[in-house]
Formats: structure tokens, C-alpha cells, sequence
């Protein structure tokens, strides 16, 4: 027997997720930014505060597990996900907010402030995360109803993440009091809006009872958790190719708002706007047109499809500007249409199979752990945001970009506040050398293609959960909880 939600509980779960992924989308996009193209960290200091990131991810990432078994574990009135939820969005958007703020230090106490900071916010924000992802699977056991949920949760956190990266770079470069004063103003509105779409969480989604979700398995300790993760084979596979995709497509966004203004010399502009209107516009459609192709071709078939034009994508963005394809904003749109097309694809497909492995581990392991499994995502995605920051601040520093070409850049726009984006390009332009811009391009889009396609093999070859199998997973747990009940 399938379950199906009620559409008021559908909808407010899913456009919840468009304030979690603006205020997401700030902090992992754009906290780099702030420190490079605001604060104007050294290099000494931009490499340190990226190794304090990928080592604060690590331990976040180890730390994410462990808060799915404390949720997995908790009783309330409320539930087992309500209440984390709730706190997580309040204390991580506290912390989220201090960190965009110029606290007037400098140097060491600067590192180690923002060390303390960091931490405190993975911590908290983990809270939220695990417990609102892991609530989703707990809905419906129907795949065809997880597709359509998943889907609708992806779309709506898609555009508050395009809300987040359209419209912060041209606030904070035109900003009249200064990038500073803009990040710091930004900050507070999005976490604001993330709060409330939390709250909202709390009080109007409700979840329909589910048999097989609610059957009474054994309870899961911290002792346990590593068994549970390490012997669930589809769910480690699923960890390993989400890790490699993750790192390459993390590291592409994160170097992209670089490319624009210092490659591409639109400092400033608008054409980073377009360009992430142009991801908007083809993630979305993947998103709204993935239920359909479900009904017409298998999650593996999809997958493969996703990869090849991700990898078009890639090798058409390397060559603009170079061999005989022009630096437009056509062939640049043209390959982020393709890229990101691909990518939309595989973020729900991605959900959609680690809600699989939860039946598949109870299948086998005889628990269910909806938090533990979802926790992975997060997991690996700290995981691989730590390797995207570590690249992002060596390329950086590496290539002579952050102190030839940022740092003088920044210094000039604080000394001068009314220098206009005309004489910010003409600065950009008398710096920059094409050996910074290809080592730029290089780690913007080799690296990761090389991380993808590497995934999609491991992928291929060993994940096995498909409809036929998945049904039968289904069917046989519903019998065990009907001899569990007639004994």
C-alpha cells in the first residue's frame, strides 16, 4: 500500500526550501567574495581562512551522521523533525548574519574569530538540514509521488538560490554605501526570510501516517551509525559518486562569479545576472519536465543522458575565447544552457535514489534511519564544498588573481567610492595576464569535468536500486510488518 500527502502539505514543504537555499546560497557562494572583494584578506589570510573552511567541513560533514541519529532518536510532540528544524534555522541564521559583518579585526584574531564562526556555522545549520531533508521521505513510500515531491522541493529551493546569486553580485559592486555595508544588509534580509519560511515548516506541513516508516524497528545508536552507513553498499555509492560530482559542480559555481569579472572583465555588469538567469531558466525546466521523462525512460538512462550534455557543457565554455569560438554572451549562455541543464537532472535524481537506500537499508539491516540517510547529503556536500573552497582560494592565491588584481582592486574602490565600473574594468584589464586567466578557466572547468565523469562510471557500474528491484523491497517489508503484526 502507497501513501500520498495532502497538496497544502506538498507545497508548503516544497516553497519552504526557497528560503533555505537563498540564505544557503550566500554563504557558499559568496563568502569568499566577501572576503576577497570587501574585506581584501591577503593572501596569508585567504589561505588560511580556505584551509579553516575545508577542515571545519570535514569535521561538519563527520558531524552530520551523527546529528541523523540524534533526530532519528528524538520524541516529541512535534515529532522527530520539527523541533531541529526549527532551531537550526534560528541559531544558524544568527551566525550566517554575524559572519558577513566587518567586526574590525585583522590578522591573526581576524583567522581565529572566523574560525570559531565557521564552525558554529555548519553546526547549527546542520540542525536544519538534516531534519528537513529527512523529513521528505518519510511522506510516501511511491516512487512516482517521491519524484513529483522531490522535484517540487528542487524548483523552489532552485529559485531562491538564483534569487541569492542573480542579485547579490550586482548589490554589492553598486551598492552606494559600499560592498561592505551592501553584504552586511543582504545578510540580514535573507536571513530574515529563511527564519520565517522555517517557522512556516513548523506549523503547516503535516505528515500523514506512513506504515512502513512508522514500523517499530530497532532504534539506531551513534555506536551503530557507521554500520548502518558502511553496510548499506547502494547508499555508499550513492556517497561517492554524489562526492565527485559535487566537488566538480561546486567548484565551477563558485569560480564563476571570478570569470565574469575578471575574465570575461564585466565587472560590475549585468551578464552575470543573465548568466544566472540562463541557469535558472534550464535547471527549472529540467525540474518541472523531470516527473515526465520518468514515465518514458528508466533514473539510469536519464543519468547518462544528464552526464553527456553536462560534459558538452563543459568542453564548450572551455573553448570560448579560445581556438575559434568568440567571448560572448551567446556561446557562454549557450554552454551554461546545456551544463546546467544536465545538472537540474541529476540534483533530483540524486533525492529521488537516496530515498531509495532507506527502504533498501531497512530491507537488509533491519532499521530504518531516515535522518542517518539523509544526512549523507549534506555530508558529502560539506565534503565537497571544503575541496571547492581549498581550490577556489589556491587558484586564487596561486595564479597571482587575489593579490595583483582583487586586492588593488578592492583598496582602490575603498579609497575611492564613486570609482566607476568603467575606470573598476580599465584597472581589471591593466593586470590581469592571460596566465592567470587560463589557470582561472583551467580549475573552473577541467578539473571538474574530470570529477564528473568520474562519478557517472562509479555510478554506472555499482548502483543496482532499480523500479523492478525497488518494488520488491516494498513488497517484501510490507509482508514482514503484516507477519510482525499477525504474530
Amino acid at each position: 500500500m502507497t501513501q500520498s500527502i495532502s497538496k497544502q502539505t506538498k507545497y508548503v514543504y516544497a516553497m519552504s526550501g526557497m528560503g533555505r537555499d537563498m540564505m544557503y546560497a550566500l554563504y557558499a557562494n559568496f563568502l569568499l567574495v566577501f572576503l576577497t572583494d570587501a574585506l581584501g584578506l591577503p593572501n596569508w589570510q585567504l589561505i588560511a581562512v580556505g584551509t579553516i573552511i575545508a577542515v571545519s567541513r570535514i569535521w561538519d560533514a563527520i558531524n552530520d551522521p551523527m546529528m541523523g541519529t540524534i533526530v532519528d532518536n528524538t520524541k516529541s510532540k512535534h515529532g522527530k523533525f520539527k523541533p531541529w528544524i526549527l532551531i537550526g534555522a534560528v541559531t544558524s541564521a544568527i551566525v550566517f548574519f554575524v559572519l558577513f559583518q566587518d567586526l574590525g579585526l585583522s590578522g591573526t584574531s581576524f583567522v581565529v574569530v572566523f574560525g570559531i564562526l565557521y564552525v558554529l556555522s555548519g553546526m547549527t545549520f546542520t540542525m536544519n538540514d538534516i531534519s528537513y531533508w529527512s523529513m521528505y521521505p518519510s511522506f510516501t513510500t511511491d516512487p512516482k509521488e517521491r519524484e513529483s515531491i522531490g522535484s517540487l522541493a528542487r524548483i523552489f529551493a532552485s529559485i531562491g538560490m538564483f534569487i541569492t546569486i542573480a542579485l547579490v553580485p550586482i548589490i554589492y559592486q553598486n551598492w552606494s554605501g559600499g560592498p561592505i555595508q551592501a553584504f552586511s544588509i543582504l545578510a540580514g534580509v535573507i536571513a530574515t526570510i529563511f527564519v520565517i519560511s522555517q517557522v512556516i515548516v513548523f506549523f503547516f506541513v503535516k505528515q500523514p501516517k506512513n506504515k512502513i516508516a512508522e514500523a517499530d524497528t530497532k532504534k539506531t545508536t551513534l555506536k551503530d551509525m557507521v554500520k548502518v552507513i558502511v553496510k548499506n553498499d547502494q547508499l555508499v555509492v550513492i556517497i561517492i559518486a554524489i562526492f565527485l560530482f559535487n566537488c566538480g559542480y561546486f567548484i565551477t559555481t563558485s569560480l564563476g562569479i571570478y570569470f565574469f569579472n575578471y575574465d570575461f572583465n564585466k565587472y560590475g555588469g549585468v551578464e552575470f545576472t543573465l548568466f544566472s538567469a540562463i541557469l535558472a531558466v534550464s535547471q527549472l525546466t529540467a525540474l518541472i519536465i523531470f516527473p515526465t521523462l520518468m514515465k518514458h525512460m528508466s533514473r539510469k538512462k536519464l543519468f547518462t543522458i544528464s552526464v553527456i550534455m553536462i560534459v558538452i557543457g563543459y568542453l564548450l565554455f572551455m573553448s570560448v575565447g579560445y581556438i575559434f569560438i568568440p567571448k560572448n554572451m551567446l556561446f557562454i549562455g549557450l554552454a551554461g544552457l546545456i551544463l546546467f541543464s544536465g545538472q537540474g537532472f541529476i540534483q533530483v535524481l540524486v533525492l529521488v535514489m537516496l530515498a531509495d537506500t532507506i527502504e533498501y537499508g531497512q530491507w537488509k539491516l533491519g532499521t530504518r534511519n531516515e535522518s542517518i540517510v539523509f544526512a549523507i547529503n549534506p555530508f558529502v556536500t560539506k565534503l565537497a564544498t571544503s575541496v571547492q573552497v581549498f581550490v577556489v582560494s589556491i587558484t586564487l592565491a596561486a595564479s597571482g588573481l587575489n593579490e595583483n588584481v582583487i586586492n588593488p582592486l578592492t583598496e582602490a574602490r575603498q579609497l575611492n567610492p564613486d570609482m566607476t565600473t568603467e575606470q573598476a574594468r580599465a584597472m581589471i584589464a591593466s593586470n590581469v595576464t592571460p596566465e592567470m586567466l587560463l589557470q582561472l578557466r583551467s580549475a573552473m572547468i577541467i578539473i571538474p569535468l574530470v570529477l564528473i565523469v568520474l562519478s557517472y562510471f562509479i555510478y554506472r557500474s555499482k548502483y543496482k536500486i532499480d523500479a523492478d528491484f525497488y518494488q520488491k523491497i516494498t513488497k517484501d517489508l510490507e509482508k514482514r510488518i503484516e507477519d510482525q503484526q499477525a504474530a
